[in-house]
Formats: C-alpha cells, structure tokens, sequence
C-alpha cells in the first residue's frame, strides 16, 4: 500500500467529501480498573504496522511531513529519495541528505568549550520546516534517538548531544516564548540537569520554563495545547525521577494534568470517541481527518499522562479502540501528517506503557 500524507498542519480542514466511520468496534463501558484487553492490543499493532506503510519521499514531502514520521517510527521511518533510493528517514538527514526544510547549521561555542552547537533554521508556523522553536531536537527526544548519533552538516560532523545543548543554551533568547518541544527534548536529553545557565548568563530551570507554559491559553496554543501539556507532563516526570521538592508551580503543573484528564474522560462521546475540538469542547466533525487530528492529540497527551494504574480505564481503551477505526477508516487517504503520525504516536505510547506494567501482553 502506496499512500501519502497531506500537506498540512495540525489546524482542521475542510473535507472534500465526508467519510463514514464504522460502528464502534466494541460496546462504551464507564467501568474502572478493567483487565487489559489482548484485542485491543492486537489492533494497536495492526495500525502501526500499517501506518509504516504508508510511503513518503524527499521530492514529494517536506521536513515537517517527515519529521512527524519520526514521531512515531523513528529511526525505523522509510522514505524514498533520488539519490539513495529507499533509506532510513533519520540516517539520510542527519547524514546530509537533502529535505525540503530540513535547514541546519553550526551554532555556538558553547561556554565550556567542549563543543560547538547546531541550529535549525525556524519558521515559525511552517509546514515544511521547523514551525516552533527546538521542534526537531524534541522529534529526536521523543523517538530516542541517542546523543552520541553523528549528524553531517555540510563538511562538518557534529552529534545530536551538540543540537540539545543548543537548545538549553538557547533558552533564554527564545523569540516565540514557547519551551514545550524544548522541555521534551532537555528533560530527555538531560534527565539530571534540572538548573543549567543559559546565554547571557542566564539561571534557568525546568520550573522556570513550566512556569512559562502555565500561563498561555490552550485552546489558542497549536493542536489545541496539547503540545504544551506534552511538555509540562515530560517535566513533571522529570521532577518525579529526581524527587525535586514541591513548589507552587509544580503543584500547579500536576493540578492541571489531572484537571485536563477528568476533563477528557467527562467530554468524551457516547462511542467513547474523544472530541475533535483537543480541549476546547466535547463534539465530532463530519470530516474525519480533522476529527483523527483533535483525538489523536488529545489521545497522545493521555497516553503520556495517565499514571500506570488508570491505563486500563475501560474509557481509555475505548478511546484507543476510536482511534484504531479512525485510522482504519481514513486507511487509503492522504492524511494531514500532524493528525496520523500524532495519533499513531499516542497509541505507540500506550502500547509500549502497557507492555511494561503488563509484560504478557
């Protein structure tokens, strides 16, 4: 199977024509603590595998496509180019190749010489390059890939560990004010370094950026906020891992997770699909690519929050079974890139976090 994604971002479109979606796979239930269901779990692997089917190229597609790819599938992400044939996404970038939007370069010496950093150009609200600040460190973060991995830049040779410590550096000359993608990738690249200082001799913390974040709107944020609410959860697991001390902020960041969650929960439709409108309002659109993109998010956003113990929720497995027949219905669309790869990342998270709490699964 031969289909392409989209190009588009995250916001919804108009459909060309409506889509049907099929009957709720299995009946809506409000029950807790449900056993793990090995159905479901089977689906889940079923729509990975054929999401990675699906086939993208450096001539027809733009960093911000692929790079969404890498969300999911990392390293393990396809591509077609002209002059390397079918090859990793990620091993054909970092080494060089040429992607509509992939735009990086040497960056500063950083203060203790050990290195230099590398930047990636910005666009902000791009659909081909990097539409946010640190998007593409965080897209490595969040598809692990190590900081010891080489990355070509012209003649040049540096290492994604270069590329994060920009970020960290860069922190305090953020011209967007937004530090979610740069909280996935610092709390990840750097898991024990909670306070470091920033250009201008900057004290900067993880606190001090989830602060930040705090104070912005989510229904006017990209996708919803639930790009921000990825950030802030990335933190507070961070937090967690060091037993930093409580604050107001970090009680307010763990507030707004839960409140977000019983949210989600309460506003979910009768089928147990999660609403298209993120966490603006409950509600289904007829145009089932806007409707994958709302709950792919907001699914995503669940997958990474909800503590090990709710995850077999009868509510949170119907919503993942939602997604499943969203995907299966739009199965030989073109799909906007954010919307598919966001929703079959949130159910890759959910997967792998099910397997560890339930290893026979």
């Amino acid at each position: 199977m031969v289909v392409v994604c989209a190009v588009n971002g995250c916001r919804p479109k108009t459909a060309t024509r409506p889509l049907a979606l099929p009957a709720a796979s299995s009946p809506s239930t409000d029950g807790r603590a449900v056993a793990a269901d090995g159905g479901l779990f089977s689906r889940i692997d079923q729509e990975l595998r054929l999401g990675q089917q699906r086939r993208m190229s450096s001539d027809r597609n733009a960093a911000w496509q692929i790079m969404h790819g890498v969300i999911c599938y990392g390293s393990d992400l396809q591509i077609e180019t002209p002059d390397a044939g079918t090859v990793g996404a990620l091993s054909y970038m970092l080494g060089g190749g040429s992607v509509r939007g992939f735009e990086l370069q040497p960056g500063d010496l950083l203060p203790d010489g050990s290195m230099r950093g590398v930047k990636a150009r910005l666009e902000p609200g791009s659909y081909e390059g990097q539409g946010h600040v640190d998007q593409w460190i965080a897209i490595l973060a969040m598809a692990g890939v190590p900081r010891e991995t080489p990355i070509r830049i012209g003649d040049e040779m540096a290492t994604v560990e270069a590329f994060a410590r920009q970020a960290q550096y860069d922190v305090s000359r953020n011209v967007l004010d937004e530090y979610s993608w740069t909280l996935i990738a610092l709390t990840h690249y750097f898991p024990d370094q909670p306070r470091w200082t920033a250009w201008g001799d900057y004290a900067v913390s993880w606190e001090d950026l989830v602060a930040q974040e705090l104070e912005k709107d989510l229904d006017s944020s990209p996708c919803g906020g639930t790009h921000r609410m990825a950030g802030i959860v990335a933190a507070l697991r961070a937090r967690q891992r060091l037993g930093l001390p409580d604050s107001p902020v970090w009680d307010r960041a763990a507030e707004r997770v839960d409140r977000l969650l019983a949210h989600v929960e309460s506003t979910r439709l009768a089928d147990g699909t999660l609403s298209a409108y993120y966490f603006a309002k409950p509600g289904r659109t007829n145009d089932l690519g806007a409707q994958l993109a709302g709950s792919g998010h907001v699914f995503e956003f669940c997958a990474l929050a909800l503590p090990d113990e709710r995850l077999t929720e009868a509510w949170v497995q119907m919503a993942a079974r939602r997604i499943c027949d969203l995907l299966e219905a739009t199965r030989d669309q073109d799909l906007d890139c954010g919307a598919l790869y966001h929703a079959l990342h949130g159910l890759k998270v959910y997967r792998q976090r099910l397997a560890r709490i339930s290893p026979a699964t």
